[in-house]
């Protein structure tokens, strides 16, 4: 039989032992803190709706609209709403069935990150269909589906009652002009 040689040995032992040690030091952050970049060029990601019409994105982030300055957008650049037929206090979500195919509702998922955004004014509501959907300053967060290229805003004012989501929940509007909640 072949003597095996420390050496050998030694090399996976020592390599186990940074694996385990680096393991045991590691440390759990709360995700909405921390952000993360995003990974993947996927362009339109409403392929990745839910039967009921929600919609997962993997993040939600801080965004700069050239016409209505800071907006909340997805992890592809795509605009979120608020819907005024929805209430912040306490948060309710009403889009449901057509208009929830039309206005996907942001649904939270256990792998969500959010990047430059105030922590304290992000939460979620419980849905009828029991998802649970991300809120911005207390008002549920919707997708538009006709906005098909990032940064549009095509939603904005939509019926009188869609609006581009400003990071603190208000409506987004022109830099200058009074912003109504």
């Amino acid at each position: 039989m072949k003597a095996v040689s420390s050496r050998v040995l030694l090399g996976p032992l020592a390599l186990a032992a940074a694996l385990l040690a680096a393991g045991c030091t590691s440390t759990v952050t709360d995700p909405v803190a921390v952000p993360q970049p995003e990974v993947g060029t996927v362009q339109n990601d409403l392929g990745r709706r839910s039967p009921e019409g929600g919609y997962w994105p993997r993040s939600v982030q801080l965004g700069q609209n050239p016409e209505l300055g800071p907006v909340v957008l997805d992890g592809q650049g795509f605009t979120l709403y608020r819907f005024d037929n929805d209430s912040p206090q306490p948060p309710t979500s009403t889009c449901t069935d057509a208009c929830a195919m039309r206005w996907p509702p942001v649904l939270v998922s256990e792998k969500i990150t959010f990047q430059n955004l105030d922590p304290t004014a992000l939460g979620a509501v419980n849905r009828a269909d029991g998802t649970q959907q991300v809120t911005v300053g207390g008002w549920p967060v919707y997708r538009f589906t006709d906005d098909q290229v990032p940064g549009q805003i095509l939603g904005q004012g939509t019926e009188g009652i869609w609006f581009a989501i400003a990071p603190d929940g208000g409506k987004a509007a022109p830099p200058g002009a009074p912003i109504g909640s």
